[in-house]
């Protein structure tokens, strides 16, 4: 085989993202084999459906059933057709939330190397996967590495994922071993928006109005639900910084970097002006991440062969 490649893969709650792809990480067995294979994967003679409504609660250990491992080769697949290959040798970087690093990081590799030689259909398209190995990353941790001549020394990433928001403090680069969680993430926002839509207005608003604004700062609707959502944004804006104060950390001297679904709330809709503050909003982030950490490794290898 003389494809080699380095795929970054970062195994969200809400979605699957490459550095190049992006779907909802959800999937669905079939019991037979459908008339249409858009977004369908077929494993082991059994096909499933790839993507579809996002799943609500955090899966708090991904290696519990085989979903995450199905939703790795439909992100294999996806990632390759972007590059053009359907056959190549494989190493993989993946990335954990800070929370579950430790204590997962081991079976996580495990889990995704149980079978080294991967023979797939994705939308009817044979794939064979050669892993040659998996590196498992702290998410956050991989961006931080890409970032370390804008953001030396001391730092905080907040990470305002879908079910949690994580905060993780750095030194030079390296996590320093504290951190803290908040369930105030981006769901948690996107039901106040709801809750004070339906109470002022007597009608809730969709997700994707509300997920629209996150993204944009804007979206065109009636006055009255721009006024709502702008204000709860706002609000969640200022409840973020709350929880970072509320945490020991002084606004004034603490360089933040915030990623993740969420971070564009802030970035939007935060009062950041004299705050040290720089956003991380693209998706991608983790993955793209998780594929420069494989280089270093690489690498560093190397060198360490020239040099024996």
């Amino acid at each position: 085989m003389e494809n080699k490649m380095i795929i970054g893969i970062d195994h969200g709650n809400r979605n699957m993202k490459t550095a190049n792809t992006v779907f909802s990480a959800a999937i669905q067995p079939l019991q037979a084999k459908p008339d249409s294979l858009e977004h369908i994967l077929e494993y082991q003679n059994q096909f499933y459906y790839v993507g579809g409504k996002v799943p609500e609660k955090e899966c708090v250990d991904k290696t519990e059933n085989e979903n995450y491992y199905l939703l790795t080769m439909a992100a294999l697949a996806q990632e390759m057709r972007y590059r053009g290959l359907t056959d190549a040798s494989v190493k993989m970087g993946a990335a954990l939330p800070p929370r579950r690093f430790q204590q997962q990081k081991e079976s996580f590799k495990k889990y995704l190397l149980k079978t080294k030689e991967l023979h797939f259909r994705y939308e009817g398209v044979h794939y064979h996967v050669s892993l040659e190995n998996v590196f498992v990353f702290m998410q956050g941790h991989v961006v931080i590495h890409t970032l370390l001549e804008a953001v030396p020394g001391y730092c905080l990433l907040v990470d305002i994922g879908g079910g949690t928001t994580d905060l993780v403090e750095f030194v030079d680069g390296m996590p320093d071993g504290k951190y803290s969680i908040s369930d105030k993430a981006a769901l948690y926002c996107i039901g106040k928006v709801n809750e004070e839509a339906i109470a002022k207005t007597g009608a809730g608003v969709p997700a994707y109005i509300t997920e629209a604004f996150m993204r944009t700062g804007s979206y065109d609707c009636p006055k009255q639900y721009q006024e709502v959502i702008i204000n709860c944004l706002k609000s969640y804006a200022e409840e973020i910084y709350g929880i970072i104060q509320a945490n020991h950390y002084n606004l004034d001297l603490t360089k933040m970097v915030f990623m993740g679904g969420g971070s564009s709330i802030v970035e939007h809709f935060g009062a950041n002006e004299g705050k040290d503050v720089q956003f991380v909003t693209d998706i991608h982030a983790n993955a793209r991440g998780c594929e420069e950490a494989v280089k270093s490794i690489i690498r560093a290898k190397q060198r360490k062969m020239r040099t024996a």
